[in-house]
């Protein structure tokens, strides 16, 4: 029988996110590599799709036991202090959750745990759980919790970046059970990829908010209205629907003709159409820290193995990625610095990003699946 590994997260699927799909490929190449894998998240939503749906949105062939809970607490159903709904709920549910195994009878050192939430890594590590954090942002509670972990030998850490991981005081504990590695691409999900690319074609993949605030997406469309890209295109492809919407009314009311504002399109089939492509973006707005400094791009590496060029705000999170060396960076709100510098990366048609395979997801997982044996004592720390 395999070893059961369950994925806890306070997450809601199917999104459009990049946070979902990093989840739910982690999640199936956990599969793919030996665990009898569960994923356990807040069922938030009214309209709650079966198993197979989910599986679907994100193109993803494993079967994988779902297991979505009951979920009776205020953050995404009342649209009210949202920020503080969030803490209080996501503290909650994982108490919730944590107490629930408690009760469970089951053999828990037997399983393995992996989770994005801070609380429910808290909880479990405390009870001498083996279990994995992957951070993605800093945040003072997670920085506490850290503290009060510091001796904890069960307990792993996966920073998408070191200037993430230098955000935290680590015991020495600690950095003997962390690994950095950015996020990753699916190699499932490039089959039948295009040939040819047209090297007037423009594109940004992504949600249109981050963490509710805007991500500078009029600043493309103004780009653009310039005549000097006349003879460009620009597709901007995401959610949510209602952002979209206010998108196609500025294009439509300037009446911008080079920009298109697409929805959601299924994960295979965006990666054939952004391989027809040759320039991908990365843009942010300043005004989040975690965008300056801590963020590790899903949209980059499914870039660099379409073979784009990348184009990116000059942000420090952007300069510590793979490969940054070949990205083409222009200044916040430089629109003049922006269009010379796509001129360049279009006219660009020899990049090559070396052993770009390192960076997909079956790799990333192999990786954290080392991670989870030292912990286990089945393998020696780093050195």
């Amino acid at each position: 029988m395999n070893k059961p590994l369950h994925y806890i997260t306070f997450q809601n699927f199917p999104m459009f996110s990049a946070n979902t799909i990093v989840s739910m490929k982690t999640v199936s190449y956990f599969k793919k590599s030996g665990y009898d894998v569960s994923l356990i998240f807040p069922g938030r939503e009214k309209i709650k799709p079966d198993n197979n749906e989910i599986l679907d949105f994100y193109n993803i062939k494993e079967k994988i036991n779902i297991v979505r809970t009951a979920y009776f607490l205020p953050f995404g159903k009342i649209n009210f202090l949202n920020k503080f709904s969030f803490i209080l709920s996501h503290f909650i549910w994982s108490l919730f959750i944590f107490i629930k195994y408690l009760l469970s009878n089951k053999n828990l050192k037997d399983t393995l745990f992996y989770t994005r939430s801070n609380w429910i890594f808290y909880f479990f590590s405390r009870k001498n759980l083996t279990i994995i954090f992957e951070c993605h942002k800093y945040s003072k509670s997670t920085n506490i919790i850290f503290k009060l972990l510091k001796n904890k030998k069960n307990s792993g850490y996966v920073f998408q970046n070191t200037l993430l991981l230098e955000s935290f005081e680590l015991s020495d504990t600690q950095i003997e059970n962390m690994i950095v590695y950015p996020s990753a691409y699916d190699e499932s999900d490039f089959e039948d990829l295009n040939s040819s690319k047209n090297d007037k074609e423009v594109i940004f993949v992504g949600r249109f908010s981050r963490f509710n605030e805007d991500r500078n997406l009029n600043f493309l469309i103004d780009a653009f209205s310039n005549e000097e890209l006349r003879e460009y295109k620009l597709r901007i492809i995401g959610g949510p629907k209602k952002l979209g919407d206010k998108l196609r009314e500025d294009v439509h009311r300037y009446n911008i003709s080079n920009v298109e504002i697409l929805d959601y399109i299924p994960q295979d089939k965006l990666m054939k159409l952004l391989s027809s492509h040759s320039v991908g973006i990365l843009i942010n707005s300043s005004n989040d820290k975690h965008s300056k400094f801590h963020t590790s791009p899903v949209k980059y590496f499914e870039y660099i193995r379409s073979g784009l060029n990348v184009m990116a705000i000059d942000f420090e999170a952007h300069r510590a990625l793979p490969y940054s060396d070949l990205i083409y960076f222009f200044k916040e709100g430089d629109t003049l610095e922006f269009i010379q510098r796509l001129k360049e990366a279009s006219n660009n048609k020899d990049v090559i990003y070396k052993n770009v395979e390192q960076y997909s997801y079956y790799e990333r997982v192999k990786q954290i699946n080392k991670l989870f044996a030292r912990l286990e004592g089945l393998e020696p720390p780093t050195l």
